[in-house]
This record gives structure tokens, sequence and C-alpha cells, in this order.
């Protein structure tokens, strides 16, 4: 394993020893952990885009009746210097993702394809709830772009154990680069149907708002469906959705079926290559299904997104969160 391989590694494993080393929650939260799965081999699919990426978080979530939890680890100072109320939901979420081209067989990718790209990001995010149906999100993203990410060594691992073919232009992959980023968003929630512990109904969950970072800005929004019973407590954590790297799950006992739709409109990416046309709108399609136990919580969904780069008109993948209770 090469020494960038290695501190890729240990970033992991550092991370994931401080999410089982956190100290059990206080009376006035509760504590869950949380691993998510992409990738587009759940709908028969190798490359082409947004091919896999696997994160591991753990989440605070005010206990009924309380009034917040403490702010997510890289968001303290921020929140403590602009003087917002306690979280309603914070999460540390630590993960890898990668980008490959269509054709895994190129030593030299096209450059009118998606390039390779991996990144290992951590991230620190806290939803506020306030006048009941109104959340505010936001988050601090920090990481490396470039092989010191790991995803060539990722990937080919993976490949290996299900006897997949190998790509072969990994080594094109851009420069290391640091990945810093800000996130602000506000969700309203317009809700339908019966009322009452354990009843079905229905709401409606639109966000609005942006992203600026040194790799990508953008401005957007998403309009989100939801049928089911337990949507109220489950709120707070739609209001994560508006990252590409977060599934809604159910607090508590309960289930939904949600669908939904992003647009986004991208001021800056990742570097351009020459001949390669991008994009300035991205959107992404979603349909999925969460069930929750009373300590355990079930997401699977079916995403489509459009490519920035113009050959490539859609991308498919699934998504798979399994989240549970910390004792």
């Amino acid at each position: 394993m090469t020494s960038l391989a290695a501190q890729s590694s240990r970033l992991l494993i550092a991370g994931a020893a401080l999410f089982c080393a956190a100290a059990a929650p206080a009376d006035a939260e509760e504590t869950f952990a949380s691993v998510l799965f992409q990738n587009d081999a759940f709908l028969g699919r190798d490359g082409g885009g947004y091919t896999s990426g696997a994160f591991i978080s753990r989440m605070r979530v005010a206990a009924p009746g309380e009034s917040g939890v403490s702010p997510a680890l890289l968001l303290e100072p921020i929140v403590s210097g602009l003087g917002m109320p306690p979280a309603t939901l914070a999460s540390s979420t630590l993960g890898q993702y990668m980008v490959t081209p269509r054709d895994l067989t190129r030593r030299d990718p096209d450059p009118n394809d998606a390039p390779y790209m991996g990144a290992l990001i951590f991230r620190s995010a806290q939803v506020y709830v306030h006048d009941d149906d109104i959340a505010d999100m936001v988050a601090v993203n920090i990481g490396v772009i470039g092989p010191a990410a790991g995803a060539k060594q990722t990937q080919r691992f993976a490949h290996r154990i299900t006897g997949s073919r190998h790509a072969l232009g990994w080594d094109r992959q851009g420069p290391n680069k640091a990945l810093v980023g800000v996130e602000r968003y506000r969700a309203w929630r317009f809700a339908w149907g019966a009322a009452g512990a354990g009843a079905a109904n229905g709401d409606v969950v639109t966000l609005a708002g942006g992203a600026l970072g040194n790799v990508e800005s953008s401005l957007g929004g998403t309009v989100l469906l939801r049928y089911g019973a337990g949507l109220d407590r489950s709120f707070p954590t739609v209001a994560r959705v508006a990252a590409q790297f977060a599934d809604p799950f159910v607090i508590g006992g309960g289930w939904f079926a949600y669908s939904g739709l992003s647009a986004d409109r991208v001021f800056d990416d990742t570097p351009q290559r020459d001949g390669a046309r991008f994009r300035k709108a991205r959107w992404v399609a979603v349909a999925g299904m969460a069930y929750g136990w009373t300590h355990s919580s079930l997401t699977f969904s079916l995403q489509n997104a459009s490519l920035l780069v113009e050959s490539i008109s859609r991308q498919s993948y699934g998504s798979i969160t399994y989240s549970w209770r910390m004792e």
C-alpha cells in the first residue's frame, strides 16, 4: 500500500475510533450511528460518473421535550460566534467517494467523459427546527481530493473481491487539492392528512439554499414528498438531504416512502480539462423507503442524477443507510 493510501486509511480508522469512543449520550439527547453506502452496481452499472461512496456518521438528536443538543464538532466556533440556538440534530460524518469514466479499460480517459476523481471528506452539520415546521441547516466540509483520498486503492480492493474488471486510468486523476466548503439551507414542511401518534399522513418538504467552497459552489433547492407514520419526529433528518451524501431516516418507530427532485446552479467545479464541456446546472431525482424500529432505521433509495460533463446524460445509483441508537 502506498504512503498516501496508508495516510487515508489511518484517517478513516481514526475517524471510526472517534465515533466509537464518544461519550454516552446525556439524558437530553439520543445518539445514533449511521453507515451509508452508495454504488452504481445496485443498478448494474460500473463507471460513467459518480460511482461509489461510503460514509460513517455520528448523530445526536434532542430527546422529546428537550430544546436541543450541543453544536457539531467543526461548527462550535461558528455557532457560538453567530449566537445560534441549540441544534435539534447535530452530525459528524467521515466518508470517501469516487467518480470514474464510462470506459474503465482506457489508460488515457476520454477528455469528454467523466474524470477519475476520489475524495476523502469530513463533514459537520446541524439542523435547528423552530416554529414546528421550519428547519435551518448549516454545515462545514473539509477534506482532500486526489490520490491522497485513496479511492484508487479502495476501488481496486472492491473489484478484487467482486471479480470486477480493474479501472486502468486512476494514474490520470488530478493532483491533490484541499477541499473546504460551507453550506446553508432552510427547509419548510407542509403537513397534510390524519394527525396523532402512529397515524399515516403525508407532507411536502421544500429546501432552498446554497454551498460555497473552493472546489464547488452552488445555489438551488429540493422538493420532497413523503407519506408514512412518524414524519414530524423525523423532519430534522430530511433537512440533511441538501447534501448528496445523506439519506433521511426514521427516529423511533415509524416508516415513510418518499420521492423528490433537486436542482442546482453550479458556479464552480473541479478543474476542467481540455475538450470537456461542462454544464452549469445539475438535477437529482430520488425515490426511496425508510423504516424505523425502536432503536434502529433502514433506508434504501434509487437516485438518478445529471452529470456536469455534457457527454453523460445521467447517472443512476442506489443508496442504502442503516442507523442505530448507541446505548
